[in-house]
């Protein structure tokens, strides 16, 4: 973060901490066109001067190539050969530990049922369109 606007205290887990004016920013433009692209917010995050500490971002940048590095590791059928648990990668096929399986297990089960519910969510907005364009349609 920039010195010139410092991190606002620790909100919920998961939500970064950012001034409150870029974050209003950010959520008033959301709220006005019901969609924002990154570049809008790097922008703004930019324009409030937010910034983040280049070895921090290296480090980063790093991090992000070896994981995807390790998730480009396939068998033949295509099924990833190397997980994650945590920060340390682990050859599922070589693996004897059975907590370590486990939590890779329920860490990929708890992505799913994300995953499951926003798609949910999203079936259920189609529902609400087709209904209301089947509608329009009787109508014209």
């Amino acid at each position: 973060m920039s010195k010139e606007h410092p991190a606002r205290a620790a909100g919920p887990p998961g939500r970064p901490a950012l001034p409150l004016e870029a974050e209003q920013e950010i959520m008033d433009m959301l709220s006005a066109n019901m969609r924002i692209s990154s570049g809008e917010i790097a922008a703004i995050l930019k324009k409030h001067g937010v910034s983040g500490d280049m070895d921090a971002l290296q480090d980063s940048y790093r991090k992000r190539l070896g994981q995807r590095l390790m998730a480009s590791i396939r068998d033949e059928s295509g099924k990833r050969e190397v997980l994650a648990r945590g920060s340390e990668y682990i050859v599922v096929e070589c693996c004897a530990d059975r907590q370590a399986l486990k939590a890779i297990r329920q860490r990929i089960q708890s992505q799913m049922n994300g995953l499951d519910d926003s798609a949910g969510k999203v079936r259920c907005r189609i529902r609400v369109l087709d209904h209301l364009l089947s509608r329009f349609r009787k109508a014209g």
